[in-house]
């Protein structure tokens, strides 16, 4: 039996982590010499990066290995990474249109939301059917997955897979995200072991509950810090970046935590929708780019054949590209070097000294938390208590993440109508079942499998009311 650790990446070609994935095992020295096993069922995205990733990793004696069956790949591995959505930008822009057509603004469109939901029906039951494979052929992997919604998806796992799984969001990479809030607040990076800072809730909807400098309560300083860089602040060009600084001000002050992922924060709450008749100083949200997001990916294959051509040296590459939240988190789990990460799992640690790491969310809350990590996996930190206000809304994101999964696996279009209905943005249950309608048949392809319902709303009983669509009104 081979000794080599084996990382098996099932969807390769996913330009946010297939590079990173290999610059990984030609550097990492956790890495260096496993087997690392490309899948990918789009033969020329996966022909690409199979042969990017035996020129860049040439010399770390890495074996190489690539196939369109990840139930071949999964036999000997230790880690499965999930990184894909198929014809991701194609439908991510039909969901976001669709929402801002029925007043929805989604600046991300990846984890809440029609898109949020949409994308969970689309890519979670390959992510279940892949999960009961590894019990069935490597039942001592860790699942590690990188696909969106990160907390629906690890929801799923954690209720209907017996496999060893947790979730990854590259937001809170550490210890670079301690040291962006000390040099944010003028403090100098070499105290970062002498800064607690406590960060928790539901990925994209995380918030600093405690940040402490020498035992001095510095979040203060950090909110006014970005209300300090919110003056005379810019439009970024891009939405999920636009006028984060007075966006992370402005929800510190209302809810007594500071927002560490406002650029998907701000499309969990009403406030930037611009509906209101009093208006913010800001514009409202924009919704995601998805021209930018296909030029990019355009760009980045065009520079992968220069790499394999040999246009641009490969040296380029090595200097160009670095590890991944997902590869270091491998790495520490295989030489345990102490590290420690934000990781998407339950609220609960059942180990001797663990208990809950939020106090007042239940046991089952599936929450990114910071994590001691070795090989048998992550241990979260206690993060302390959420205030009231956002100690609901985190209740509520859990439930509409919950529904969706329950609505997957039923194939139940009423759960999706609740899951839609209660979400923050969505301002009637008529909008929640025309979006869901509307989805449905422009992504039929990819939704074959559930039953056709009819329109209820065709012939709902309260047809003459105002506002519906074929009254007039006089």
């Amino acid at each position: 039996m081979s000794s080599r650790k084996k990382i098996v990446i099932i969807g390769a070609g996913s330009l946010f982590f297939g590079r990173q994935a290999i610059w990984a095992v030609a550097h990492l020295p956790g890495l260096r010499g496993c087997i690392l096993s490309l899948v990918d069922i789009d033969p020329c995205r996966l022909e690409k990066l199979t042969a990017l990733a035996k020129i860049a990793a040439a010399d770390s004696d890495t074996v190489i290995e690539s196939t369109d069956d990840y139930r071949t790949a999964l036999r000997g591995a230790d880690f499965v990474v999930l990184s894909f959505s198929k014809k991701n930008s194609y439908y991510r822009r039909i969901e976001c249109e669709v929402g801002a057509k029925y007043g929805i603004r989604s600046c991300s469109g990846d984890t809440i939301g029609p898109a949020g939901i949409f994308h969970a029906l689309r890519e979670f039951p390959a992510i279940l059917e892949i999960a009961h494979s590894v019990e069935e052929i490597c039942p001592n992997a860790w699942v590690i997955n990188y696909v969106n919604p990160s907390a629906a998806m690890g929801i799923g796992l954690m209720r209907h897979s017996k496999a060893k799984s947790f979730a990854l969001c590259d937001t809170h990479h550490m210890p670079a995200k301690k040291e962006s809030y000390l040099q944010l607040i003028g403090e100098d990076v070499s105290e970062i072991g002498h800064f607690d800072m406590r960060i928790a809730g539901v990925n994209h909807f995380t918030w600093m509950l405690k940040a402490e400098l020498n035992g001095r309560d510095v979040l203060p300083d950090i909110r006014n810090a970005f209300w300090r860089d919110s003056i005379g602040e810019k439009d970024e060009g891009y939405a999920k970046g636009r006028f984060n600084n007075y966006v992370t001000g402005q929800l510190s002050d209302v809810f007594g935590a500071v927002p560490t992922c406002t650029g998907h924060t701000k499309e969990y709450v009403p406030f930037y929708q611009g509906r209101s008749p009093i208006q913010e100083k800001i514009p409202p949200l924009s919704v995601f780019d998805c021209d930018e997001r296909e030029e990019w990916t355009q760009r980045v294959w065009e520079e992968i054949d220069d790499y394999i051509s040999g246009k641009r040296p490969i040296a380029e590459f090595h200097s160009s590209i670095k590890s991944d939240h997902a590869t270091d988190v491998i790495q520490t789990m295989i030489v345990e070097d102490g590290r420690t990460y934000f990781i998407n799992r339950s609220n609960f640690d059942n180990t001797e000294d663990g208990g809950r790491a939020v106090d007042n969310l239940p046991n089952d809350s599936y929450l990114e938390l910071e994590c001691r990590l070795d090989r048998n996996g992550p241990r979260p930190f206690k993060a302390g208590s959420f205030p009231r206000g956002l100690l609901g809304l985190q209740y509520l994101i859990l439930d509409i993440h919950e529904l969706t999964i329950e609505a997957i696996m039923k194939k139940n279009r009423e759960l999706l109508v609740r899951a839609l209905s209660i979400d923050p943005l969505v301002n009637s249950i008529a909008t929640a079942q025309t979006l869901i309608d509307e989805i449905f048949e422009l992504e039929a392809e990819a939704l074959w499998d559930w039953p056709k319902t009819e329109n209820k709303q065709e012939n709902a009983p309260l047809a003459g009311v105002a506002g519906h669509p074929g009254l007039k009104l006089y």
